[in-house]
């Protein structure tokens, strides 16, 4: 229990609740990265097919697009289209005060600049006269965004390029003495308790696109998203494993290994913590053999699969990649086999309990009870709550929204979102242990109830949820909606 603990602590939730805005300024957005990566990866010089014409796209796209998506998304996550438009023009201040590519500048001034005009209409929407709004509504916006962009070309730019300047250079120091796998001992772990965002999102992807005009790749695209060392974790599981965790590894691989979604694996290694050692052997090795043999990526592999990091692979890295990943893969696989059979664990130390209300319990019988009709409205709307809001918690929802059909309880909506964004509007949240903390953190109601899962896509997992709704709804007598 002492895992779950850690995994579950109010500070990890609020760091993870960090990388959960973080995360939220990028993913919305990950189709343009895609699309960049496949446009470079063909057309730059040393790219498949070379164009010097298509490639003059590459460099604007990736230094002016870019930092005005996310900063733009950003925006619009706190304040709506008018935070989206602030943000954007904040942005600009960060974009044309410095010579490398600011995306980390549009996650600073995408931000501030959309809270600090949410705190302006915060304050004046009760004082406008009738017929002001739109005057005072554009030059609120105006005045505020001139000044963000002033202060983000004068400050926030050319901090934030002394301290890419400073990490990057680290960074290479770290390359050119073979010490880029300490790296590992960081990544393992920060996956495992959901903050892999705050260093992929918030310092390595930056990293990587100031890297890829210079050296045309980046090895730090293939930290955190290579994922051969947790496939070989998850194949030791697979194979030496015990109970629900050896039954559901299979699974597993194939949803992290082809459609990326990097979140069926956590739960895994919360349930035996040694495990996360396996992943670091692995990524230490596959990071070593990168560093030797020059491989890296072009641009970000979303989702984090085997078929998205081919894609983004230059020519001159196809052997380092496959080569790295592969052993990535078999040293993870044979330190999970070496963990596990020193630490085989039980039957069930994968299996994790309900939470309702914070509170675990082991079946529905134990909370059915404890939650009277006054206290917890008819469940009508479910969120389905992951780390980014649409990977896991996408197929997720798809597989309670067909259980719900088949129980007769199709009339209850079930939506999927980041655990950042809970807010108000829900009667239950369904989410993995590891992001119950941060998903209450985000919740303005106090009637929510909550459930946790080890696996969003398996039927079985759903049980107690059906059960608790077919119970609490029953008892309910306000009339079902058509």
């Amino acid at each position: 229990m002492g895992n779950s603990r850690i995994a579950n602590s109010p500070a990890l939730a609020k760091i993870r609740k960090f990388g959960g805005v973080m995360s939220g300024m990028v993913m919305p957005n990950l189709g343009a990265f895609v699309g960049w990566g496949l446009m470079a990866a063909i057309f730059i010089p040393n790219g498949w097919f070379p164009n010097e014409k298509l490639g003059e796209m590459v460099g604007p796209i990736l230094n002016y697009l870019f930092p005005l998506l996310i900063g733009y998304t950003a925006g619009y996550n706190i304040h709506g289209q008018r935070g989206g438009v602030i943000a954007a023009f904040a942005t600009m201040g960060v974009i044309v005060g410095s010579e490398i590519t600011m995306i980390s500048g549009a996650m600073v001034m995408g931000p501030l600049s959309s809270w600090l005009l949410k705190k302006f209409d915060q304050k004046v929407q009760d004082k406008i006269k009738p017929g002001f709004e739109m005057f005072v509504n554009n030059f609120s916006l105006g005045i505020i965004g001139l000044i963000c962009a002033i202060f983000a070309y004068m400050t926030v730019g050319p901090v934030i390029r002394l301290l890419i300047v400073i990490i990057t250079s680290g960074v290479n120091w770290c390359t050119s003495n073979n010490l880029l796998p300490l790296l590992s001992v960081f990544m393992a772990p920060a996956q495992v308790l959901f903050l892999n965002n705050v260093v992929n999102h918030g310092i390595l992807a930056p990293i990587g696109f100031a890297q890829v005009p210079e050296l045309g790749k980046s090895i730090m695209f293939l930290v955190d998203t290579n994922n051969g060392p947790l496939l070989g974790t998850l194949m030791a599981i697979a194979l030496f494993g015990r109970g629900r965790a050896k039954k559901t590894a299979p699974m597993a691989m194939f949803i992290a290994g082809i459609a990326g979604i990097g979140e069926v694996y956590f739960p895994f290694v919360l349930a035996n913590p040694l495990l996360v050692f396996a992943t670091m052997g692995g990524l230490a090795v596959s990071l070593f053999l990168q560093v030797i043999m020059e491989g890296g990526l072009i641009g970000v592999a979303s989702p984090g699969s085997l078929i998205a990091i081919a894609m983004m692979t230059p020519k001159s890295a196809i052997v380092a990649n496959l080569v790295s990943i592969s052993a990535g893969f078999i040293v993870s696989c044979a330190l999970g086999w070496l963990i596990l059979k020193i630490s085989p664990g039980s039957e069930d130390d994968d299996e994790s309990p309900v939470t309702v209300g914070g509170r675990q319990v082991k079946s529905v019988a134990d909370f059915v009870p404890g939650l009277s009709n006054t206290s917890v409205k008819k469940v009508q709307r479910i969120l389905v709550a992951c780390d980014s809001g649409m990977g896991s918690s996408a197929m997720g929802a798809s597989v309670l929204r067909k259980r719900l059909q088949e129980e007769g309880l199709g009339y209850i909506k079930v939506i999927n979102d980041s655990a950042n964004r809970v807010g108000r509007d829900y009667d239950m949240v369904i989410t993995l242990s590891g992001l119950l903390e941060r998903a209450k953190l985000s919740c303005e109601n106090t009637d929510t109830v909550f459930m946790t899962v080890n696996n969003f896509i398996k039927l079985s997992d759903y049980d107690e949820t059906v059960a608790f709704i077919k119970s609490h709804n029953h008892e309910n007598h306000e009339e079902v909606p058509a």
